[in-house]
């Protein structure tokens, strides 16, 4: 069997009151336009796997946040790309959500049961939701 290159990412479950924050992923994105997402993003040379998140939150959202524990890894068997899955809380004064409209066009703070409605989620979410990887939010 030939071996592959995968890509290697971080994403949050940011929690707040209860509730959990997604993102709508953008009709330009390549990869599942239009579907719910976790904040988070590809881990670049260099940084750790919480840098990673944390940068890759902050500029997806202008959030700040501090990393609770991590949730687990996830591998999607059809596709190349692995996700390290964390729990976080905005720190500080959390001030409002600015995102980046090439990458994500809304952003919804939802409770656990309005999650599962939210319409399409991006596999690895639906995959988590389904592992009850998120039942802490029930």
């Amino acid at each position: 069997m030939a071996e592959q290159r995968f890509f290697f990412g971080a994403h949050a479950a940011i929690v707040n009151r209860g509730r959990i924050l997604i993102l709508k992923r953008a009709p330009e994105m390549t990869y599942r336009p239009g579907a719910w997402d976790l904040p988070g993003g590809h881990l670049v040379l260099g940084e750790s796997i919480e840098e990673c998140l944390i940068r890759e939150v902050a500029e997806e959202t202008g959030l700040a946040i501090e990393i609770e524990r991590m949730l687990g890894l996830n591998k999607a068997v059809a596709e190349p790309y692995i996700q390290a899955l964390y729990v976080g809380r905005t720190s500080g004064a959390s001030g409002s959500i600015r995102l980046r409209p090439h990458e994500h066009t809304d952003a919804r703070w939802v409770r656990f049961a309005e999650l599962t409605e939210a319409g399409e989620l991006i596999p690895y979410l639906d995959a988590i939701i389904r592992r009850g990887w998120l039942d802490f939010l029930k």
